[in-house]
């Protein structure tokens, strides 16, 4: 009978059996180490993706404007009339300016994301103007009068 208790190769699985059971895992200043760079990468990037959803919503507020502005133009150049369903600046009406929901002529409703906006019959009578804002434009005029204020239609 061959007994293999001596054999090199039995010392060593012995060997890394024990090295592996020794080492365990990982310790706790390891992983509060790891925890404290996830909390400052997380910490730098947030305010970053702030302003990428803000652009986000007034970018899908703008396309939806569009939208709404074609529409009421194409309804003013096939009528030839202001349409009385358009909700335009009134001074008797301070919601109209400041208009956070669009109204369609066939009647759905889209609400803006982050912002709000007013609609004005052009002076010269050729149709429609819409202005949009962002909510943050009246705190932070200097940034966001750049970069988040759209106005559609003829400027007189």
């Amino acid at each position: 009978m061959i007994k293999f208790n001596n054999s090199p190769d039995k010392k060593k699985i012995n060997k890394k059996i024990n090295t592996r059971q020794a080492r365990g895992g990982f310790s706790l200043i390891e992983l509060l180490v790891v925890i404290a760079i996830m909390v400052v990468l997380v910490g730098v990037t947030v305010p970053m993706f702030g302003s990428y959803f803000h652009k986000a919503k007034v970018a899908k507020d703008w396309a939806n404007l569009r939208s709404y502005y074609t529409e009421i133009q194409a309804d003013f150049i096939a009528t030839g009339e202001y349409n009385p369903n358009v909700m335009t600046t009134d001074f008797n009406y301070p919601d109209s300016w400041h208009q956070t929901e669009i109204v369609t002529l066939d009647g759905q409703r889209v609400k803006m994301k982050d912002g709000y906006f007013a609609v004005a019959k052009d002076a010269a009578g050729n149709g429609y103007q819409i202005s949009y804002y962002c909510n943050k434009c009246l705190s932070d005029w200097d940034k966001h009068s750049k970069t988040c204020v759209l106005v559609i239609g003829a400027t007189n």
